[in-house]
């Protein structure tokens, strides 16, 4: 809404006949808004605020009760009765004191509430915003089997209430944004003061205020805004992602900052590096030894994943003798009579493997498990029967799945696929020279990534104290 508007409507904007007018003009037919004519003091007044976004009976406990003024005896001015609705009577709940027209309606999308005296410029405005959300409860993507077993929730408040429980410490710092011309969505960063590298603060708060996106619904949108793009193509992800508070709060000790954002239970940690995507925060809560032994065996599965298909490729169709005469003998009695080439037999089980996770996880809950173990027995044992692949093959490919697996975040092993792809497409045509080739180009794309300044392949090297210096 604008002055022309205002002026449009009346002499005086503050008169409550002419408030009644704006909301008409600003919110229209909306079902949900509510104007409420009500008495503050000894002066007529309206209450304002959608009850889709408020909640309604703290209202009516702690708002309308205390409006009346009904202890008061002697009459007071305009100026004194908003004095003391704002320092006495609600002056524990969390309110500010607005006087542009436009800025109170923003509010009340916001989900607060907006008292009105007839012809005075200053509106009051009350935080009664309801928390209604789902209850804390495990995380669904990052099973627990030792830690907390507390996961982020959709609501913004409840993830920073998590975050701040865990660090007693003043230093703990939220900001926040507001991204979305259309959904003015609530984001916040949060770090620890003083131990963040202010360069990097820097980066995070320009690329949140420049962004210019018309909706954000999830924190997505935002790891794609923060994703380094500066050298081309990055097929590695360079944001981490979590439900888990514990594997959050880790980081941010580290010199990380969290990026949250209403409406989403994933929360965000930049800088990010390719180390952080093998660790757990389960490795800090059992035997050292146990926890480095587990992060090993991520790292050897990772690569499993990546070469096993394109090693079976070129070994029994470039290099057979490269593979021992017993096993040889084994793999070609298997693949007798089978119609493809051992590349196209790949490629049909990963595509149809593919296929079934993709229908696994789009499928209702109670469904999409049974189609996965079904599709997965039935198809597999068929197409071994028919005589389409060969029992080597469903190992291969079963191996090379379960390892993809491994990796605690999931959407870091959802991007190894597009590498294995390659690197079967590579050991088709020139055998182990393709596969060599494609880890090649895989350590130099590993190599040039770096994630606000920072390596991304610095494994075992502090690179807070590099930049440091």
């Amino acid at each position: 809404m604008n002055t022309e508007n205002q002026n449009a409507i009346g002499e005086d904007p503050y008169g409550l006949e002419n408030v009644k007018k704006q909301f008409d003009q600003v919110f229209g037919n909306t079902a949900d808004l509510a104007v409420v004519s009500v008495n503050v003091g000894q002066y007529k007044g309206l209450l304002c605020y959608l009850t889709t976004m408020t909640n309604t009976d703290f209202i009516i406990d702690h708002v309308l009760n205390d409006l009346a003024l009904s202890e008061q005896k002697e009459p007071m001015g305009k100026e004194e009765t908003f004095h003391l609705l704002e320092t006495i009577h609600y002056a524990v709940l969390k309110h500010e004191t607005l006087q542009s027209m436009d800025t109170v309606m923003d509010k009340i999308v916001l989900g607060k509430a907006a008292i009105f005296i007839d012809g005075f410029q200053k509106v009051l405005v009350l935080e009664v915003r309801t928390l209604n959300s789902r209850s804390i409860e495990e995380p669904s993507t990052q099973n627990v089997v030792r830690g907390p077993k507390e996961g982020f929730t959709e609501s913004a408040d409840t993830n920073m209430s998590l975050i701040r429980r865990r660090f007693n410490n003043v230093n703990l710092r939220f900001e926040r944004f507001e991204l979305g011309y259309k959904t003015h969505t609530a984001v916040y960063i949060a770090y620890l003061n003083g131990d963040v590298d202010e360069h990097i603060l820097k980066q995070v708060r320009d690329k949140l205020n420049n962004s210019h996106i018309d909706s954000l619904f999830d924190s997505a949108k935002i790891e794609e805004l923060l994703h380094s793009k500066n050298k081309g193509v990055i097929l590695f992800p360079t944001v981490y992602n979590s439900e888990r508070p514990d594997a959050i709060c880790s980081h941010m000790i580290n010199r990380r900052i969290a990026v949250l954002v209403d409406g989403s239970p994933f929360v965000l940690i930049v800088p990010s590096l390719f180390s952080d995507f093998f660790k757990s925060p389960e490795d800090e809560y059992q035997w050292s030894l146990i926890g480095a032994f587990a992060r090993c065996l991520r790292y050897f599965a990772f690569i499993l994943s990546l070469i096993v298909p394109a090693l079976y490729i070129a070994v029994t169709s470039y290099h057979q003798e490269l593979v021992p005469t017993i096993l040889l003998t084994s793999i070609a009695a298997q693949r007798e009579g089978i119609p493809f080439p051992a590349s196209i037999e790949i490629l049909l089980m990963e595509i149809t493997f593919e296929i079934l996770r993709e229908a696994g996880t789009r499928m209702p809950r109670l469904v999409g498990p049974t189609i996965s173990i079904v599709g997965a027995l039935v198809l597999g044992e068929a197409a071994v029967q028919a005589g389409v692949v060969s029992n080597i093959n469903v190992i291969v490919v079963s191996m090379t799945a379960i390892s993809g697996f491994v990796a605690p975040i999931y959407t870091f092993g959802s991007k190894v696929r597009f590498f294995r792809f390659g690197m079967i497409i590579m050991a088709s045509v020139i055998g182990l020279y393709g596969l060599v080739l494609g880890c090649c180009l895989l350590m130099v794309q590993l190599t040039r990534i770096e994630s606000f300044g920072v390596p991304y392949v610095s494994l075992f090297s502090r690179w807070d104290k590099r930049r440091t210096t």
